[in-house]
């Protein structure tokens, strides 16, 4: 609290995220498990809701949906939203730190970093490693460094990420077909992170999902602003720090670098997320930056 009764920016950001947070998880039916958390029994349950196949009307359909989409390995499972209007979610807009007049369309759907980062943040660690492991097999990039906006703590997903085993094969062992297979928490592999500095008109996770896609095949890896809900505002996933792979095959015809190498990609402009960009600038064998100019 400043001297004249306002309160300073930080305090002011600090608790506008954390309503967000708070009011993302009532709207989507997790408030509860903010504190006792989902297991993996409980989302493998079978019941009424696992297997219908009615439209989604409600936000508090949403993460079921996601989740059990996900538990099938489903390449569409970030696609998903509500499909009426709900009037009782008012605070989807363009400005984050504003109490937007929120349109009808928008009023009712989420980004999917923000449903990710809430269901990981609900989630017990054996249910947060089952969603590693099927993020893995569609080919979606994981999280390494989950942001919590209600404590701006983050927590570095290490264990989730234990059971994760990746192939690949370098051009030098083709003539013996032999692939290298590690679990990518033991492993060497050079990671190379890419940052945000102010605002930029091209989007970043596209660059990335471009350059890690086969060129014969384009895959959307990280969320992008051109996916569905992509382009709306995110408002807890800011300060994420998400991981994909890329690995060789030993093709020269095919393969865009010869090395496997880790690629991470942080959320959010870091000039707010200084403690991750450290930890980045600590474990990456580099880090590049997308400035605005």
């Amino acid at each position: 609290m400043l001297e004249d009764g306002r309160q300073s920016q930080l305090v002011s950001t600090t608790l506008t995220t954390r309503s967000y947070l708070m009011e993302l998880l009532s709207k989507t039916g997790l408030e509860d498990h903010y504190e006792n958390k989902l297991t993996l029994s409980t989302v493998l349950e079978i019941n009424a809701n696992t297997t219908s196949d009615e439209p989604l009307t409600t936000m508090q359909s949403l993460p079921g949906a996601f989740l059990k989409k996900l538990m099938m390995a489903n390449l569409n499972a970030r696609s998903v939203k509500c499909m009426s209007s709900d009037a009782g979610v008012s605070f989807w807009g363009t400005d984050r730190f504003e109490n937007l007049k929120s349109d009808s369309a928008n009023r009712n759907v989420i980004n999917p970093l923000d449903l990710i980062t809430a269901l990981f943040l609900c989630s017990d660690g054996f249910l947060q490693q089952e969603m590693v492991q099927k993020m893995s097999m569609c080919q979606f990039a994981v999280p390494l460094l989950l942001p919590n906006c209600d404590t701006k703590e983050s927590t570095l997903m290490l264990w989730a990420l234990r059971d994760i085993v990746k192939k690949f094969r370098l051009s030098s062992q083709t003539s013996t077909k032999a692939f290298v297979e590690e679990r990518i928490v033991l492993s060497d592999i050079p990671m190379v992170s890419f940052v945000r500095l102010g605002e930029i008109r091209v989007s970043k996770s596209q660059i990335l999902n471009k350059l890690l896609s086969n060129p014969q095949q384009y895959h959307d890896t990280f969320v992008h602003h051109d996916m569905e809900c992509g382009d709306i505002t995110h408002r807890i996933s800011d300060g994420l720090v998400e991981i994909s792979w890329y690995l060789p095959c030993g093709n020269r015809n095919i393969d865009i670098f010869t090395k496997p190498m880790v690629v991470a990609n942080l959320r959010g402009d870091i000039r707010s997320f200084e403690k991750q960009f450290s930890f980045l600038c600590q474990t990456s064998a580099d880090a590049s930056d997308s400035e605005k100019r």
